[in-house]
């Protein structure tokens, strides 16, 4: 019966003394913010209605300073905001049905947006509703370049437009 108390004891203060060392490791774990932003350039042939456009870009996880210093200690990309900003616009058309996609070679994380208007300064705000910010926090923790697609069909042709991507994130990293 003895030999049992010593025992638990022993396990007791084992598990104590696992949990102290995460939680001290864990203590010494780095946060920053990292924001990943891109200028996707579209220009729309003229046409009456309805006119498709498909642009893209890459982004590079490491292009972001920390994230470069931490790159092999990073432990989570947790995501904070991402939007899509009409940054110019040469004349108001509305977004008929689009499609803004992030992705690399494994993951793919896509919104579907329908009839919004576009004018300067409209902000397309992607939520997490459907999953797409845990995909696109592991395509960031990929550590791979990724790519951002825009595309659809706006109202009318003969438009030029820029949309600015950006993803906010929270990076952890292990300085260890």
């Amino acid at each position: 019966m003895k030999n049992l108390k010593y025992l638990l004891a022993g396990v007791f203060l084992t598990g104590l003394l696992f949990s102290g060392c995460k939680k001290a490791e864990e203590a010494l774990d780095v946060k920053f913010d990292a924001t990943y932003d891109a200028d996707i350039n579209v220009d729309v042939p003229p046409a009456l209605r309805n006119v498709a456009f498909s642009k893209s870009t890459t982004l590079d996880p490491a292009s972001d300073p920390n994230v470069s210093k931490y790159f092999d200690k990073i432990k989570k990309f947790e995501i904070q905001e991402i939007t899509g900003e009409i940054t110019s616009i040469s004349k108001e058309v509305t977004l008929v049905t689009g499609t803004l996609s992030i992705y690399n070679e494994n993951r793919n994380a896509s919104w579907t947006l329908n009839n919004v208007p576009l004018t300067k300064g409209t902000v397309l705000t992607l939520d997490d509703s459907g999953g797409g910010w845990d995909t696109v926090s592991q395509i960031l923790k990929d550590k791979q370049v990724f790519t951002v697609r825009v595309e659809g069909e706006v109202s009318e042709g003969d438009v030029s437009f820029t949309i600015k991507i950006k993803i906010k994130t929270k990076v952890t990293a292990s300085p260890l």
